[in-house]
């Protein structure tokens, strides 16, 4: 038995993924470019799946289609509200891979996409059904519309009007922002998010935009699409690719320990593609500042590139930037996610860990150094100038935040006096 689906890119067809088989097994998955496509050239699917008229084959199709799926209770919610065998990666794909991040679709060759809620006004549409935070629910919304973003947390792909208003997106129509409900298990979590992306922008990084809001009568974190492009009010798709895809790991690998990539990997995936010292500063800016501000959770999904459609490839805004050092340790590791050196907690990096990160990842140990010590006293400097203007737009000081400030700046002072 073999099924099919097509995918595209940038809206025009570039090739057939196709499952043949009854076990569903990654062996069993493959993906073959269009001709034309090749013909074309310009931007490839992935640095994984680089243009060719030969077909691609086993875990590394499965792979990277895969990485754009919700996981966790997001992708819980979808497959009972869609009915779907729970472990059928290429079923979920087939019911909800119309419009995935960046600038791919898959959709089944007979595909017809139902116009239901189209262009619905949010608030009001959440209202109407009731809709709570978290759990996937905000993420169900989307999931007779054929819309897939992956990752664990709930969250929906919105218009966002020039008046401000939020709805979800007509038929065909571009997404320009992603919203996320505050958390069930982590409630404040929303505003900690906040603070890690404002804070990175504060300090010079180039990060995704968030903004505060209310949808609903329910607190909400409203980030602005990096894989989108604009001039004036046109917007088109940018193409994108974390970086488990651009290495070839499933999304059960994100994080070291459970054998993903390490960061040595990732740089020699920024010297392979000669994307140039800008990228290679943001990549160790990313390191840094993940630690500085205490985030154990920066998993190789959570760094991405970005592709034009002639192929030029760049480095992403930094996104899903959380300081879990505020977060209680019986419920989040502070094992860093991708390891620095020998160190098992975020915050117990030392010079040595940089040191050792340095010769592996193919930085100056002095360099290293002392773009930590700048980057930290940066992050004290700007911390409590940005929390201030947080809680002044609505963020909630007596939760997550109210915690999450000695934390990072004992964090941050650490790194900027490692012999103190």
């Amino acid at each position: 038995m073999r099924e099919e689906l097509n995918v595209s890119m940038f809206g025009r067809w570039i090739g057939t993924l196709a499952i043949e088989g009854e076990l569903r097994s990654p062996e069993e998955w493959s993906f073959t470019y269009d001709a034309e496509a090749v013909a074309r050239g310009g931007a490839a699917l992935s640095v994984s799946l680089p243009l060719r008229v030969e077909p691609f084959g086993g875990a590394v199709v499965r792979n990277w289609f895969c990485n754009l799926l919700p996981e966790g209770i997001v992708r819980e919610a979808i497959v009972a509200r869609l009915r779907l065998p729970a472990r059928d990666d290429f079923a979920l794909l087939a019911a909800i891979g119309g419009e995935c991040a960046g600038a791919v679709s898959v959709v089944r060759p007979d595909a017809i996409v139902p116009d239901e809620e189209d262009g619905r006004d949010l608030d009001a549409l959440v209202q109407r059904l009731g809709v709570a935070m978290g759990d996937g629910a905000w993420a169900t919304l989307a999931a007779p519309r054929r819309l897939s973003l992956a990752g664990a947390q709930d969250k929906l792909a919105v218009v966002r009007t020039e008046s401000g208003h939020l709805r979800l997106p007509a038929r065909g129509e571009l997404s320009t922002h992603i919203l996320k409900p505050d958390s069930l298990r982590f409630p404040g979590l929303r505003d900690l998010e906040a603070l890690g992306l404002r804070l990175a922008r504060a300090v010079g990084l180039k990060a995704v935009d968030a903004e505060l809001i209310d949808v609903g009568g329910h607190r909400a974190l409203l980030i602005e699409r990096y894989d989108r492009s604009r001039n004036g009010q046109a917007i088109a798709r940018l193409h994108q690719e974390d970086f488990c895809q651009a290495l070839g790991y499933p999304p059960e690998m994100k994080y070291q320990s459970q054998g993903g990539p390490c960061l040595a990997r990732c740089a020699g995936l920024l010297r392979d593609l000669q994307l140039g010292p800008a990228a290679l500063q943001g990549f160790l800016d990313w390191i840094v500042y993940g630690v500085a501000v205490g985030n154990a959770d920066a998993h190789a999904k959570n760094l991405a590139l970005t592709c034009t459609p002639e192929g030029r490839r760049s480095i992403a805004p930094f996104y899903d930037l959380v300081p879990t050092i505020a977060l209680p340790e019986s419920l989040v590791e502070r094992t860093p996610a991708l390891s620095i050196g020998d160190a098992r907690r975020v915050d117990a990096v030392g010079i040595d860990d940089w040191r050792s990160f340095s010769k592996q990842a193919g930085f100056g140990a002095r360099f290293t150094l002392d773009r930590v010590a700048s980057l930290a006293g940066a992050v004290r400097e700007k911390l409590a100038e940005v929390a201030d203007r947080l809680v002044a737009e609505g963020a909630d000081s007596r939760t997550l935040l109210e915690g999450a400030m000695p934390a990072i700046d004992a964090q941050a002072r650490r790194l900027q006096n490692p012999k103190q």
